[in-house]
Parts: C-alpha cells; structure tokens; sequence
C-alpha cells in the first residue's frame, strides 16, 4: 500500500501541487468504499447470518443484498455534497458502478422466468423486464418497477432515457451495432430487442450484455455482447444510453 502511495504521489501530487495528506485522504476514501461493497460479497455463506443470505450461483458467492443496498444510499451521500463540482463524466462512471458493480452482480444466476417477479436475487425467479427495473430501483433511481417491467421494450427504454440518448438499429449488421457501441466509448445502455432487454455496459475494455435470459442456463448471465446469440438474432434493437442523462443522473443523486 505505502508503495502505491508513495508512487502517486511522485506522478500526480508533485506534479499537480497535491499534498501528500490529500493522497492519504483519496486512499482512505478508496479503502471505505472497498471494504463497503465486500459487505455485500463473501467468498461463503458462513460469513453472514442465515437469515440474510443468498448463494449467487455464479459465483458461488454469499449475497448479502440488503447490505448492497445500503451501499447504494452511502455512496450518494458521499457523492451529493461534491456532485456539482463532478464533472459529467466522473458523475456518469459514480452512477454505471453503482449498477453493475453493486447491485447487478449480485442477481447473477437467479433463474429465468417468463413471469418472474422476484424481488431478492438467488430467490425466486425473474424476467427480463423485471430484471432491469428491479435492478435500476434497488441500484437507487425512483422508477414504476411494475409498470414499466411489463412495458414492450422500447416503451420501457423511452420512458427512463430521454430521445436525444437514444439511438435505433433496424436490420443493422452486428458488427456495426458494435462499432457505435465502441465508438461511444465508456457507458451504461439500457437495450430493447425483438423481445428482450437488459443493460449493455462498455467497461472501457469490454462491452458486457447484463440480461436475465431464456437461454442456455435459463438465469440473469453477463456476457460480451459481441457473442450474445440474442443480440445478433435480433432484427430490432435500441439502445438508450442512462449513465450519460443528465436528468438520470439528477433523479439518481436527488432521491
């Protein structure tokens, strides 16, 4: 540790006039959220009450869902004092890892059903639809859980993001559809397809599909997009990119 610490601040803090103890301070902040979000994950069950606990199958993994959510509230209230002074991409990335780092992971392997309504990931089962809103509701954003759960897709991808963050493919090759996703760099899409949806995310790296699927192992799976069989076998598909709207992203910080 003290070498990474020594090691900043030697290329950032000399270069860009930051005090040692504000590198100390960025760390300790690093090291709370860290330990945080291992609230939420345990390497077994043992590590939490048996009354609080689901198995991710996954990951084989202790869930500790209540705990996830707390998370949630905290980082907003850490974020809401200094969400101003963020810049709008900073805000983008504090939202797209709330969902897909806190919330999401814990949901996967919950089983697949076309009625599924659970609202505890490893218990129960759960749609497609209904995994998105549940995710995007307990990950912080005020959302109709059920309403919207039960939404065509694009109606569901139209009510949460605004137009000017989305974007349609009609009979548009795969390999296109991921060049725009590419291009557009890092981002958290909400993704509406012949009959289906779920999230896309591009990491940076790698651009991840995030669904509760009718296939293969019939559960919620993370997958890269590019080899999702329900991505390319879709005629239609439309993509509303939420970590990028602004009125998203206020609601999110707000509530």
């Amino acid at each position: 540790m003290l070498p990474f610490i020594f090691l900043t601040y030697i290329i950032y803090g000399k270069s860009n006039k930051v005090h040692l103890s504000s590198i100390f301070t960025f760390m300790n902040k690093f090291l709370y959220l860290a330990l945080l979000l291992s609230s939420c994950y345990a390497k077994d069950k043992t590590a939490f009450s048996k009354n609080s606990i689901a198995v991710n199958a996954s990951t084989n993994k202790a869930v500790n869902y209540d705990s996830c959510k707390k998370a949630i509230a905290i980082i907003k209230r850490q974020q809401k004092s200094k969400w101003e002074k963020l810049s709008k991409t900073e805000q983008e990335k504090v939202f797209a890892y709330a969902v897909t780092k806190t919330i999401a992971p814990a949901w996967l392997g919950t089983k697949w059903d076309f009625n599924g309504i659970t609202q505890e990931p490893q218990k129960g089962k759960i749609a497609c639809g209904y995994f998105v809103t549940t995710v995007l509701r307990d990950a912080g954003l005020p959302i109709e859980r059920v309403k919207l759960a039960q939404c065509a897709s694009e109606k569901l991808v139209t009510t949460i993001v605004q137009e000017k963050y989305i974007k349609r493919f009609s009979a548009v090759a795969m390999d296109d559809f991921m060049a725009y996703l590419k291009l557009n760099g890092f981002g958290l899409y909400i993704v509406g397809l012949d009959n289906h949806t779920g999230f896309i995310f591009n990491d940076g790296l790698d651009i991840w599909f995030i669904h509760s699927s009718i296939l293969g192992t019939r559960d919620v799976q993370k997958e890269k997009a590019a080899g999702s069989s329900i991505l390319q076998k879709s005629k239609y598909r439309i993509v509303g990119k939420i970590s990028e709207d602004e009125k998203v992203l206020e609601r999110w910080i707000d509530s």
